[in-house]
């Protein structure tokens, strides 16, 4: 259990500020409280140590939505690294799903007292009454996939905004005007950051017209939905942003049945590349996203929680995502 400079403040009829003077040696405090307070801090943290002896990954559902790959997949590919990490500290690290808001708060509960140290927590379907369950657990916790803003916890997330501006700006400089950006049906952060992120680059550049089209979760579906789109248009856009490689994926095939050629007729390029196993007569320029570095920063800022002092501010970590040149986009 980490020890909060409330608790300690409290415990030793002290003020929060004297407890960071003392704890990060400025001065300001008499030694004789500052010792108090060192010792003090240094007899909870001892506890914790025969305490704690685990890590939990838990992963919060609060949807029925099925991941693409099934969950197996998903796990191995987003937080192998943090296991991994942990474990070269000689950490165990426990896999928990908690489906639902009670499940998640009998988890952070659980914890408290049942020997875990500390706690990933991937949140892409936190609303707003979920962050006030964290204040139920009195460990470190670092969350991913969560919007930061305006809480006091610590995250690690992509930079879904740097992706969607230097992805625009991209387009810009090779002529794209007119620019729809195809999203699915998932409502969870990273989504919703990127369409935030558009939005906003529409309002900084109005020179540029932009729109959203909703193609669905499904490929066929979004396959279907991608050639609604271009049939109904007069005009084709200069380029369209992908959401995801799902999105990616129906609309590189609804294209390539309709006989519209990328990039001589129009633009594409997307966040998450295609994989391998699809066959596409170009490469699609895309945003690389970085799950194992940011799965390493995860476990990194948790041991980093777990062996000091809680001074109640968050850290939030942003790991931009890297632009990988294909041939999509009309030069």
């Amino acid at each position: 259990m980490k020890v909060k400079s409330k608790e300690v403040a409290e415990a030793l009829g002290v003020s929060t500020a004297t407890v960071s003077l003392a704890i990060n040696g400025k001065p300001g405090v008499n030694e004789e409280t500052r010792k108090r307070i060192l010792e003090y801090i240094s007899g909870q943290q001892g506890k914790d140590v025969a305490k704690g002896t685990f890590v939990k990954l838990i992963i919060f559902e609060n949807s029925p939505r099925v991941l693409s790959g099934g969950m197996g997949s998903f796990f191995r590919i987003t937080y192998v690294e943090s296991v991994e990490r942990l474990q070269k500290d000689r950490l165990e690290v426990r896999l928990v799903y908690a489906y639902g808001n009670e499940e998640l708060k009998e988890a952070l509960l659980k914890s408290n007292s049942d020997g875990t140290r500390g706690i990933l927590l991937r949140a892409d379907e936190f609303g707003e009454n979920d962050y006030e369950l964290l204040s139920l657990c009195r460990i470190p916790i670092v969350m991913s996939d969560c919007d930061p803003r305006e809480y006091d916890w610590n995250t690690v997330n992509f930079n879904n905004r740097q992706a969607v501006f230097k992805g625009m700006d991209h387009l810009k400089a090779h002529g794209c005007r007119r620019i729809v950006y195809f999203q699915n049906k998932e409502t969870i952060y990273n989504f919703r950051a990127r369409r935030e992120a558009f939005w906003e680059y529409l309002c900084r550049n109005p020179e540029i017209e932009g729109s959203f089209w909703e193609t669905g979760n499904e490929r066929e579906q979004i396959e279907e939905r991608a050639a609604n789109y271009m049939k109904g248009c007069e005009v084709l856009p200069d380029a369209v942003f992908l959401e995801n490689f799902l999105v990616s994926v129906g609309t590189a095939q609804s294209l390539m049945k309709l006989g519209i050629s990328v990039p001589d007729e129009i633009s594409l390029l997307g966040i998450d590349a295609i994989p391998d196993t699809v066959l596409l007569p170009y490469k699609l320029t895309h945003f690389e996203v970085p799950h194992k570095k940011r799965s390493v920063l995860m476990a990194e800022l948790l041991l980093e929680l777990m062996s000091r002092v809680d001074d109640g501010y968050g850290r939030v970590v942003l790991v931009n995502e890297k632009m990988i040149l294909g041939n999509s986009v009309k030069m």
